[in-house]
């Protein structure tokens, strides 16, 4: 069991690309640090997150992120 990881705080909206960004410098190096193994990564189903690009990033990362 492990704990949530830092949180990445963020001003105003976003959009796919700048989210994806997030994904490549914060959560793949968080995740290479915190959870080597496998890491657990949970969203609200919020357009952003379902965005094609956002989905295919997740099935690119899928043996380092399982992405609920």
């Amino acid at each position: 069991w492990y704990s949530a990881g830092p949180i990445i705080t963020l001003n105003g909206r976003i959009t796919a690309n700048e989210y994806l960004n997030i994904l490549n410098d914060e959560i793949l190096t968080m995740t290479s640090i915190l959870l080597p193994n496998i890491a657990i990564f949970q969203d609200d189903n919020a357009p952003i997150y379902t965005a094609k690009k956002v989905q295919s990033w997740f099935e690119e990362h899928r043996n380092i992120i399982k992405h609920l």
